[in-house]
């Protein structure tokens, strides 16, 4: 963890912002799998960690903001406990991490808690994402207690702007995963199984000390967006689509993507798509700069592969209009980026609503532009994705040539030789930087001659 001054000033900043009342956040515990002692694996909050450094589970923060005191609520492992998980740091060694004075047992949260509603005073959480801690939230301060959208608000104002510290560590998390990403790209060979190109990417993250940041997707059906199933043998003709990344030691994460040809030679479709999507992958991220509003990055990325299938008859009439209409969503069904830091679409628990977008950017309800998470204007050193993408979905291309939709704008008839293509996606991540932006290093290759000539 960093030095627990690091945590002492990001709370001084939370209370300083919040300006009242008593902040409670809850940390994780471990979730059996299929029973309770078969757990899924542990990962704490990961705002309990922006603010305390701790990591173990069952923890709890209070920051009492009249009195200017700070909790950390928790109790030791008993003798019985240590017989299985070992021995493990005690309560003061958690606090000295977090830089707390303070250490509460379990059993005296609650009194702290109804004290502060007796006083009238407004306790401040975050929306939940596990079942257990609801039912605590319920018992200990009533069904009725709302989420505090100042609370939220202030995380997430402190959470976007990544410290040097945390571009550090962001950096970090893609040196393995620029790693794994070069060796899937050397091994993209006939014959090969998703599966074991995917058990191999594992193995460089787990020995440079790492965890997966999300549920990776290795596969030649990139047409479908979220797969996370590793079944097919890579065939000659097909596209490998590899969105893998790392979380490293101090949870920041990477979420990089990269579509490779199997035996890395790009035949005349592959390639022509591959330079449509790369081509506005680079226009995009030249556009990123503090004041821009993503959703407008996000549109003109659209227009860009718009034009490109234009070009090659896919698509009929004015990119514009085709984009304004919503026609291009059939190729290109998903946002352009999103936050990335302590989590992989960062703060997304929070709600997108007071990450992505404010009062003044409201989110599309076109399908397409409607799954875009991130349209707010963007502020210097956000770390974002940039993401364009190109998809022959053949359940939706039959859908929408059933009913017509889109006829004027959409070249039905061409589309029959492009149905087993499957998609291509490229991924990068981007700081906002004072006057424009750059991709976190390390480089990961995506041009056509570096791909080819591994």
């Amino acid at each position: 963890m960093f030095v627990n001054t690091v945590y002492k000033n990001r709370r001084r900043i939370l209370k300083h912002r919040v300006d009242h009342g008593m902040i409670w956040l809850q940390g994780n515990q471990e979730v059996g799998m299929n029973y309770t002692g078969n757990p899924f694996p542990y990962r704490q909050d990961s705002n309990f960690l922006y603010y305390t450094g701790v990591e173990a589970q069952g923890m709890h923060l209070i920051i009492d903001i009249e009195e200017d005191k700070e909790y950390l609520v928790g109790d030791d492992l008993t003798v019985d406990e240590t017989i299985w998980v070992g021995d493990l740091p005690d309560m003061e060694a958690h606090a000295e991490i977090a830089g707390i004075a303070n250490i509460l047992s379990l059993e005296k949260l609650p009194g702290i808690l109804k004290k502060a509603l007796l006083g009238g005073r407004q306790i401040h959480t975050l929306p939940l994402y596990h079942g257990y801690q609801e039912t605590l939230q319920r018992e200990l301060i009533g069904p009725d207690q709302e989420t505090s959208e100042s609370l939220i608000r202030t995380i997430v104002g402190q959470r976007s702007i990544k410290e040097d510290r945390e571009l550090r560590e962001m950096e970090d998390a893609l040196r393995t995963t620029a790693e794994l990403h070069h060796m899937i790209m050397k091994n993209c060979n006939e014959g090969v199984s998703e599966q074991e190109l995917y058990a191999r990417g594992m193995e460089i993250v787990l020995k440079n000390g790492c965890r997966l940041a999300y549920n990776a997707i290795v596969t030649i059906q990139g047409q479908t967006l979220h797969i996370n199933t590793y079944q097919n043998q890579l065939r000659k003709g097909k596209m490998l689509l590899c969105d893998m990344g790392a979380e490293n030691a101090m949870h920041y994460c990477a979420d990089i993507t990269r579509t490779t040809p199997v035996n890395r030679k790009f035949n005349a479709q592959q390639k022509a798509i591959y330079e449509i999507v790369l081509d506005a992958l680079k226009k995009s991220t030249a556009m990123v700069r503090p004041g821009e509003e993503f959703k407008d990055i996000h549109l003109f990325a659209a227009r860009e592969m718009t034009k490109g299938l234009v070009e090659l008859g896919l698509m009929m009439g004015d990119p514009d209009e085709i984009v304004e209409e919503g026609a291009h969503a059939l190729f290109f069904p998903h946002g352009l980026g999103h936050m990335v830091g302590m989590d992989v679409h960062d703060m997304e628990g929070l709600g997108e609503k007071f990450v992505g977008y404010d009062p003044v950017t409201q989110r599309s309800e076109k399908f397409g532009t409607s799954n875009l998470r991130l349209g707010r204007k963007l502020e210097e050193n956000f770390v974002i994705t940039i993401e364009p993408g190109l998809y022959f979905i053949p359940n939706l291309i039959e859908l929408w040539k059933s009913e017509n939709k889109f006829k004027d704008f959409i070249a039905y008839n061409k589309l029959g030789e492009w149905m087993d293509f499957g998609g291509v996606r490229i991924e990068d991540n981007v700081r906002v930087t004072d006057h424009g932006s750059e991709i976190l290093n390390p480089l990961i290759a995506k041009e056509i001659h570096e791909i080819e000539s591994m």
